[in-house]
């Protein structure tokens, strides 16, 4: 907000002085003008008056300190950036919205929950919204309250958030997390409960792939690990009222059902292909991904070889 309102000062400063300039250049003295009435219809033209010294002296200086400031802003004037700290699997910064973000640049790790607290201060309608186009996010940010915004990036990258009106901007810069971080739980403080980020399924009597996934703060874990061509049943227990959770989608399998506060909800699929399926919350803020690794083909292939020989 400083930084908005000294620019704002220097630049009405240097508007007075030219316009100040430029009315001096274009009026001429009335003594003059009386003096010489007939020189000035004969010739038809403006006569040049000459300025004093120190007005020139001071909107050329008053122009040279405009262009500096604007290349130290656009040039020199880096963001401040601010790394998340963790807080019980979820990685959290508060932004201060005053004249524009604080700080402007925001840096996490790839694959775990990312939880913003945008806390707006300034009046203007332009920062009444926040958008992260990459992660298909309007939200409403209304005055003098911290309005949390959730979402996991999936890939390192630079994603960039604006205010409403594409006037104010900011970066969240992702980061490739370590493989052992991602894999290893994650204890809480209070040692009530660990949380990990990735786990695989377990294979029932039946021959289905089962697995648990809390919907808390994102999800917990954010990755199952499945095989392909075998049955998969996941239990999503929800335990966050917010409205972001109403819904789960996973696309590639079909699969759009609604979540009922502190229950269980159970889907059912058959992955057919290897590969990574995301699964989302109804408002593409929060994510997760089922990993599919291959078939197991090994008591297959033994059983081929041994027939094989016989022949």
């Amino acid at each position: 907000m400083a930084k908005t309102t000294i620019i704002s000062g220097i630049a009405s400063l240097g508007l007075v002085f030219g316009l100040a300039s430029g009315r001096a250049v274009a009026q001429m003295p009335h003594d003059m003008n009386e003096m010489q009435p007939s020189q000035t219809e004969q010739t038809g033209q403006f006569r040049r008056i000459e300025q004093p010294l120190r007005n020139k002296v001071t909107v050329t200086l008053g122009g040279l300190g405009l262009i500096g400031l604007e290349l130290w802003w656009f040039l020199f004037s880096k963001p401040k950036s601010r790394k998340a700290a963790a807080h019980g699997g979820v990685q959290e910064v508060t932004v201060t919205v005053d004249g524009g973000y604080e700080p402007s640049q925001i840096v996490v790790q790839a694959g775990q929950p990312v939880r913003l607290n945008f806390d707006r201060r300034d009046p203007s309608s332009c920062l009444e919204q926040v958008r992260f186009p990459d992660f298909r996010i309007a939200q409403e940010l209304p005055l003098n309250q911290v309005t949390p915004i959730e979402f996991t990036p999936d890939k390192p990258g630079r994603y960039e958030f604006t205010c409403g009106m594409n006037m104010f901007r900011g970066v969240v810069e992702v980061q490739a997390a370590d493989a052992t971080t991602l894999l290893q739980p994650m204890h809480h403080s209070n040692h009530a409960t660990a949380s990990v980020s990735a786990t695989e399924a377990v294979v029932t009597a039946g021959g289905v792939q089962e697995a648990t996934i809390a919907v808390e703060k994102g999800y917990q874990p954010n990755r199952a690990i499945v095989e392909a061509g075998k049955p998969v049943r996941l239990h999503f227990q929800r335990k966050n009222l917010s409205e972001c959770y109403d819904q789960l989608l996973i696309p590639d399998f079909a699969v759009a059902v609604n979540l009922a506060p502190d229950q269980t909800t159970t889907v059912e699929f058959t992955p057919k292909h290897p590969g990574e399926y995301e699964f989302t919350c109804g408002m593409k803020m929060n994510r997760g991904v089922i990993e599919v690794r291959p078939e197991q083909l090994l008591d297959r292939k033994a059983v081929q070889s041994h027939v094989h020989i016989q022949k």
